[in-house]
């Protein structure tokens, strides 16, 4: 039958956890903890505590194991660890970009209604005369014109009209709670999992960057080409990607 582990040696298991990757200030920062916990074990058993009462009140007086572990400086960078931080960055870059791109397309189709309206009230920008009348539109008795245009919309850049941007958006915001939650539970929110701040920004704000610049451009472009039906995706899309990339440029000038 297994012995069921004291709420000291549970602490300090969660904070070996914790400490994976950090090397000798790691080893360091165990031994110490050890040695403090069980100091005030035995303090709290002369105050006259059961030992198990002991033992919680002297974890509860030390700390949490995150918060003491995140204050452990890292060993020097080693490839192991550098693919770990690449792997986490990894995962919160492609989640983003997961969530960016579906809820592009969500904002696209709560927008493509007044967006047709405008086009039919604007003739396309002043490119197409009569937009309504044949051959532009099919000779169906009683069809709605502006509905017409509305179902033409490309939803994403890239993606057509039937793409499945709202199942692409729950993938990645699925992807960005998984690594919240991951790293509120496990050694992934440690120093030796997390990527360097500056970095992680930088992984951010130069593509999202980018490619804001890219499809706004073309979403200017289309406006003003005959190609009205896939320049909302790209303008919504390109605003949204803009958002992203000046949000990681303001924190990563935000002193630490």
């Amino acid at each position: 039958m297994t012995t069921a582990q004291s709420p000291v040696e549970r602490y300090l298991d969660e904070m070996f956890d914790r400490l994976a990757g950090t090397g000798a200030p790691g080893r360091r920062m165990l031994a110490e903890a050890e040695s403090h916990l069980l100091a005030a074990t035995e303090d709290g058993i002369g105050r006259g505590l059961d030992p198990e009462t002991a033992e919680r009140d002297a974890v509860a007086r030390f700390g949490a194991a995150a918060d003491i572990a995140r204050q452990v400086t890292p060993a020097p960078t080693s490839l192991r660890a550098a693919l770990r931080r690449s792997a986490v960055g990894g995962w919160a870059v492609a989640g983003a970009a997961l969530a960016w791109y579906g809820t592009s397309g969500v904002l696209t189709w709560l927008l493509g209604r007044p967006f047709a309206q405008l086009m039919v009230a604007t003739d396309r920008f002043g490119n197409q005369r009569n937009m309504c009348d044949r051959p532009w539109v099919p000779n169906v008795s009683g069809l709605d014109c502006a509905g017409y245009y509305y179902g033409e919309l490309n939803r994403v850049p890239v993606g057509g009209a039937r793409f499945p941007f709202a199942v692409v958006a729950l993938i990645g915001i699925g992807l960005l709670v998984a690594l919240v939650v991951a790293r509120r539970r496990t050694p992934l929110g440690t120093d030796a999992w997390t990527p360097a701040g500056p970095a992680l920004r930088l992984a951010f704000a130069v593509p999202f960057g980018f490619v804001a610049l890219l499809l706004l451009f073309y979403a200017t472009l289309g406006a003003f080409a005959f190609m009205q039906n896939w320049t909302l995706s790209y303008l919504v899309a390109g605003l949204l990607a803009g958002v992203i990339a000046v949000v990681a440029v303001r924190k990563a000038r935000r002193p630490a």
